[in-house]
């Protein structure tokens, strides 16, 4: 009884952010105005307690929260960025998971210009905790009009990971060197509705257990625009990692809708 409660309030509150290792930044992406710092804030919660049986109480609470902070100078912007989840069955922590992402990007006034950054993550329901990754990039806008963008970026990352071997108390910790692409496009439909989406694909060569590892990604964001400053987010993501580094799902997707706020 209470393996189908956990995987039914899983399912339908939070298949959320498990693979918050892939981040998307078009997404993210505040756009300059005037203004020297803009942000924006994504929220939705859910608390209740219902059981079949008198004897078998459960409480439910979750919550998921999404941030965006840009400072602007000149032609250059620092983004922090953050996304945290969580969910408690009764007494016992369900789901924990989320990120925190600084980013600089310089010369954005050019159609190529580099891009830094530097991510703590961690992921209780995976075993995840922590990883840390600093990179550079250098972003290609192919296409840029008022409404319309088109980019792809190379660039190379340093990953550290820590890992729970599922079912024990060991633990598993790497570091590599990896590639880390993203290709991508937003597209501005009218005032009130944009559709963005972005792929990425990082690689690495494992020298002690000689073979590669890859993780794609995809994710498909809709937004709906309720007044200048509230709004509506729905969110699709489809991660794939055909070596991960202890005996976990390959295949990850998540749905999530929620109310977004910018200031």
């Amino acid at each position: 009884m209470h393996r189908f409660i956990f995987l039914f309030t899983f399912i339908i509150f939070f298949s959320t952010n498990l693979n918050g290792q892939i981040l998307n930044l078009q997404n993210s992406k505040i756009e300059k105005d005037s203004s020297l710092i803009k942000g924006n804030v994504t929220a939705s919660f859910s608390m209740y307690n219902r059981s079949a049986a008198a004897d078998e109480p459960v409480e439910f609470f979750g919550y998921n929260i999404k941030s965006s902070i840009a400072l602007f100078l000149k032609n250059s912007r620092i983004a922090f960025i953050n996304d945290f989840s969580y969910l408690r069955i009764n007494e016992d922590p369900f789901l924990n998971t989320g990120f925190q992402d600084l980013r600089f990007s310089m010369f954005e006034d050019r159609r190529v210009h580099p891009e830094a950054f530097v991510q703590f993550q961690y992921d209780n329901f995976r075993g995840l905790f922590p990883r840390w990754i600093a990179g550079v990039g250098l972003r290609h806008d192919l296409v840029k009009t008022d409404n319309f963008s088109f980019f792809f970026s190379p660039g190379i990352m340093w990953e550290y990971e820590a890992w729970l071997i599922p079912g024990t108390e060991d633990q598993v910790k790497v570091n590599f060197l990896k590639s880390t692409n993203y290709i991508g496009f937003r597209w501005d439909v009218n005032d009130y509705l944009d559709i963005n989406t972005i792929n990425y694909y990082q690689t690495t060569y494992d020298n002690e257990a000689k073979l590669w590892r890859n993780r794609y990604s995809i994710e498909i964001n809709i937004n709906s625009k309720i007044t200048e400053r509230l709004g509506i987010n729905n969110s699709f993501t489809l991660s794939y990692e055909d070596e991960p580094i202890v005996p976990i799902t390959q295949t990850i997707y998540n749905f999530t809708a929620g109310v977004n706020y910018r200031f």
